[in-house]
């Protein structure tokens, strides 16, 4: 029998967890609720940073101990940052779940965070960015959210940091935030697999003990968005477009019905845009809807990539087909029912489940469980649907970021 429990530790971890008696291993995340969105300029970069940072040795582990200990058991270790958290996470065999407390919380707890393993991440961090300056899509996405959020939001801050603000972040500066944000009343823990609650409580309550600090409070920032936003990579063969809009948090309860009619718009080839541009028109290779929420806003957009010389007529083609969207009842059906589908299978992926909870408990303070969430979907209301639409889905509410060879666009 699968179940999900959640405690508040006295320190102020929230540990959550789902037990699968019948996982033959078990993931384990540790989340602090901190991002790239809680730097000022001056420390662009620096979450991600302090999540290479703590691999270079602890107070228990040199570098290459680290790197070994999970693997040596069949196990993998990994870390990653993103806007409004960073994350720490093992995959182990069930019986190696004390060692994968002991080892995150031993990232967490006890960094040295020496300056001669900083300098030597920074040149690796360097190396990094470039590569993110080479792919077309990460490039894109984040100009794209300057167009949007606007350039001065703090979620359209870059994860990996600049060239020049890497180049800057001193120990110190790392040491200072890892001290202020790295407090146990911000994190969470959460695991799925063959995993016993109680057990695990006591683990986490051992090993990262009791260092409250600040509550995290975020501005809710109102910036300028910019309509028509080219960025010019002449040297790509493909002219990559989003088309963006603000949407909602995570917690408004309209991104149900919304989803239900992106889904019809842009999730998959039998989707309107999917069918129009690449099926009838062969004007793209791929092109999607796509959405994200956060704790105060959200973001929606089209994403596709074209010919220069096909550009024109594929934004052309994209405006016709807002401008005369309509959905029937039977669509709105059958898009619930691919949601639901989409949900059920995502849910066999113990590693989206340990996201899902700690996303959920973050946003919510509470986690849907499966038949709840499907529930909500299977609410969702024809009128609901068509109101949205009504209100999103159409040419003026987006704006457009192009990165490739164009320098201009009509839109």
């Amino acid at each position: 029998m699968v179940s999900y429990r959640k405690t508040v530790l006295p320190s102020g971890v929230t540990v959550i967890s789902e037990n699968i008696p019948t996982a033959l291993s078990t993931i384990i995340g540790l989340y602090v609720n901190t991002g790239s969105r809680d730097e000022n300029e001056k420390e662009l970069g620096i979450c991600h940073f302090i999540e290479h940072s703590v691999f270079k040795g602890t107070k228990k582990r040199n570098e290459r101990d680290i790197s070994t200990v999970i693997e040596a058991r069949g196990g993998t270790l990994n870390a990653s940052t993103s806007r409004e958290w960073t994350s720490f996470y093992a995959h182990v065999l069930p019986c190696e779940l004390p060692l994968a407390c002991d080892v995150l919380a031993d990232l967490i707890r006890n960094p040295l965070f020496r300056k001669d393993a900083i300098e030597m991440e920074r040149l690796v961090i360097q190396e990094e960015i470039k590569r993110f300056y080479d792919s077309p899509e990460s490039l894109l996405f984040f100009n794209a959210l300057g167009s949007t959020l606007g350039k001065t939001h703090p979620l359209s801050s870059p994860i990996l940091g600049t060239p020049e603000s890497v180049s800057k972040i001193s120990t110190k500066d790392i040491q200072n935030f890892w001290q202020e944000n790295y407090t146990t009343n911000r994190m969470f823990v959460s695991a799925v697999g063959r995993v016993e609650h109680d057990d695990l409580c006591n683990k986490v309550e051992q090993k990262l003990g009791n260092r409250r600090g600040k509550e995290c409070k975020r501005k809710v920032v109102n910036g300028n968005h910019t309509r028509i936003n080219m960025v010019r990579k002449p040297e790509l063969n493909h002219e990559y477009v989003a088309l963006t809009s603000r949407c909602f948090p995570y917690d408004n309860q309209e991104r149900f019905p919304f989803l239900i009619g992106l889904s019809i718009l842009g999730v998959g080839m039998s989707s309107r845009l999917f069918q129009k541009l690449r099926q009838e028109m062969g004007l793209v290779y791929y092109v999607s809807a796509f959405t994200e929420f956060f704790r105060d806003t959200g973001i929606f957009g089209i994403y596709l990539s074209t010919d220069k010389n096909k550009l024109s007529k594929t934004l052309s083609a994209i405006v016709d087909l807002l401008n005369s969207l309509k959905f029937s009842s039977e669509e709105i059906n059958i898009a619930k029912e691919r949601t639901k589908g989409n949900i059920v299978i995502s849910l066999e992926d113990n590693t989206d489940k340990m996201v899902r909870n700690v996303k959920e408990e973050m946003y919510l303070g509470e986690r849907l469980s499966a038949p709840e969430l499907l529930e909500r979907i299977d609410s969702v209301k024809f009128e609901e649907v068509r109101d949205l639409r009504k209100r999103f889905f159409k040419p003026e509410v987006f704006d457009i970021t192009i990165l490739g060879k164009s320098k201009d666009v009509i839109w």
